[in-house]
């Protein structure tokens, strides 16, 4: 089944039509507004996500084969989440439009699903943006430790989880 009508696009557009229909029914009226704030919304976004897409699969096309291998499969062992756990901790959070195209590429490259998961759990738990601009200077340093003595352990164990069902799965 091809990406534009896989299940989960199918299943997306039925639920817009639901909520679309919801909408007519409660107004009587063909929501134009709710559709120009989306297309509005999609006019910001596109760019950004063409450009992160392009981004995230030429690093990955760069990175020779046998190094993503060796060091993002899964069977890359500690080594393929500790350097997961640095990449993501190292990432702005604040850039989903790149993180999410770079792990697409990595694992189309031979990126295992655990390291990539380890990579993108210590992005949203350790982007520096926004511990350097909101946490430290708001919460403080001392929350600041506080927090990351409880999460520190959880990008790779997500990982390792992730990796454990994708292979029962398969």
């Amino acid at each position: 089944m091809s990406a534009l009508l896989d299940r989960t696009t199918l299943g997306l557009a039925a639920l817009v039509a639901v909520l679309y229909f919801i909408l007519y029914r409660k107004t009587g009226f063909f929501p134009l507004g709710a559709v120009g704030k989306a297309a509005q919304l999609m006019g910001s976004i596109l760019p950004r996500m063409v450009v992160g897409i392009l981004l995230g699969v030429a690093v990955a096309e760069l990175l020779p084969g046998e190094v993503i291998e060796g060091w993002l499969s899964d069977r890359s062992g500690w080594r393929g989440h500790a350097v997961g756990m640095l990449a993501g901790s190292l990432a702005p959070i604040g850039m989903p439009f790149v993180l999410y195209p770079l792990a697409g590429g990595l694992m189309a490259g031979g990126a295992g699903v655990g390291p990539v998961v380890t990579f993108l759990t210590a992005s949203a738990l350790f982007g520096p943006v926004r511990i350097l601009t909101f946490e430290l200077p708001i919460l403080g340093g001392g929350f600041f430790l506080l927090r990351l003595a409880c999460v520190f352990w959880m990008p790779p164990v997500a990982g390792y989880l992730a990796q454990g069902l994708a292979r029962a799965v398969r």
